[in-house]
């Protein structure tokens, strides 16, 4: 064979390769598009501008549900008190016990992994297909602490029933369904195809309607660090890597993370609205973020969170700092089965205080107004439940 040629045939083929990988994907030319759909779908969620009163609206469960008091010591970290809860109710044949069960049991050893792919299993057998999609042998962490239990069949098992589910409405499988595409990519969700964006995007709008909100906060991420143009601009707009948001795009997810805040979604307004406010992308004021954790401190929330939220608040008055320190208390006497000791989120409340916000801390008697003010707090507590099948890590 002529070198030349083959010099030539070989930088062809590179060629087609790395233009082939380099085209965008269908869910990047969607989100090319913009999130204006979502605002046409969502337009009288959107108008409403009135804080929901009921604290559980977006809570996965009930205080009357069985599995509301072993999911809320989840997330409290009390696995000990979850596992004493959840057993019987997996004796009792509960699939959704038996892949909580299973959920905080692998990992804590290397011997744990055959108990919870055990529970997987049941759990799959009785048709739960969260367990089946978790027992996917092309899922690493599977193989990784689960071993023998792992298949492919289960994957695909799992699928075909999130996709009946998804169909009718259901967007916690909807949701499932893409971040399950996004796992077969490596993990890469601007590697999946348009027809998963289909699913996200009506999974989003699904999730509204029953105050789910986990896929419109994944669409809202997606669009507000621009994932739209990850290959065609060498170099970015932002200091974050990210392409700068038009201002109608801006205002269209400001609303969008809005709406999870005032519905009660404890998980959208720690972690989603602080990162809305992140970078020059900004949609979401600091005042905003604020206001919204402190409204919502009964519903659950983490002093990493509420300190600052005080401690920008206070200025010159001591009584936020107190009110702060007393929500600290609140917070240890929940995670600490009932005590009411200066335990680590009043430590990290106190540094937040002295080293963030160069603040005196409280004095003896302000501490000890703190520990009377969260005697009152507790009464007032309505945690939800922000876990579920497809976010099981607590923040």
């Amino acid at each position: 064979m002529d070198k030349r040629y083959f010099f030539t045939s070989l930088s062809i083929a590179f060629a087609i390769y790395f233009f082939a990988e380099s085209y965008p994907s269908g869910f990047q030319q969607k989100i090319a598009e913009g999130p204006s759909f979502l605002s046409k779908q969502l337009s009288s969620y959107l108008d409403d501008n009135k804080v929901n009163r009921d604290p559980y609206a977006a809570s996965r469960y009930s205080p009357e549900d069985p599995l509301y008091a072993p999911l809320l010591a989840i997330q409290y970290g009390n696995k000990e008190k979850a596992e004493s809860l959840l057993a019987p109710l997996v004796e009792k044949g509960d699939s959704e016990a038996m892949f909580w069960l299973a959920e905080i049991t692998y990992g804590q050893s290397i011997y744990s992994g055959g108990t919870a792919g055990e529970l997987f299993t049941k759990a799959a057998k009785l048709g739960n297909p969260y367990a089946a999609i978790r027992l996917d042998s092309r899922d690493s962490e599977c193989t990784q602490y689960i071993g023998y239990h792992c298949s492919e069949e289960w994957g695909e098992k799992g699928r075909v029933i999130l996709k009946k589910l998804a169909e009718t409405g259901d967007a916690r499988a909807g949701y499932a369904l893409f971040q399950h595409d996004v796992m077969l990519k490596g993990g890469n969700r601007t590697a999946v195809s348009e027809e998963s964006f289909n699913v996200l995007a009506k999974a989003a709008v699904d999730g509204v309607k029953d105050h789910y909100y986990y896929p419109l906060m994944e669409l809202a991420s997606l669009y507000h660090q621009s994932y739209s143009y990850p290959i065609w601009v060498s170099r970015s707009d932002t200091d974050d890597n990210t392409q700068v948001l038009s201002e109608k795009d801006r205002g269209i997810l400001k609303n969008l993370y809005k709406l999870a805040a005032k519905n009660n979604d404890a998980y959208a307004i720690n972690l989603n609205l602080p990162f809305a406010r992140n970078g020059e992308n900004a949609v979401i004021d600091e005042d905003y973020t604020d206001d919204q954790i402190l409204r919502t401190l009964t519903l659950l929330s983490t002093v990493y969170k509420y300190g600052p939220a005080f401690a920008r608040t206070s200025d010159s008055n001591r009584s936020a700092l107190i009110l702060g320190a007393a929500w600290a208390m609140v917070d240890d006497f929940n995670r600490n089965d009932h005590s009411f000791d200066y335990g680590r989120q009043f430590q990290t409340y106190e540094y937040f205080i002295t080293n963030e916000f160069n603040l005196n801390f409280l004095d003896d008697s302000e501490l000890e107004k703190a520990r009377e003010v969260s005697k009152d707090l507790i009464k007032t507590l309505t945690p939800i439940i922000y876990l579920d099948e497809n976010q099981t890590r607590a923040f």
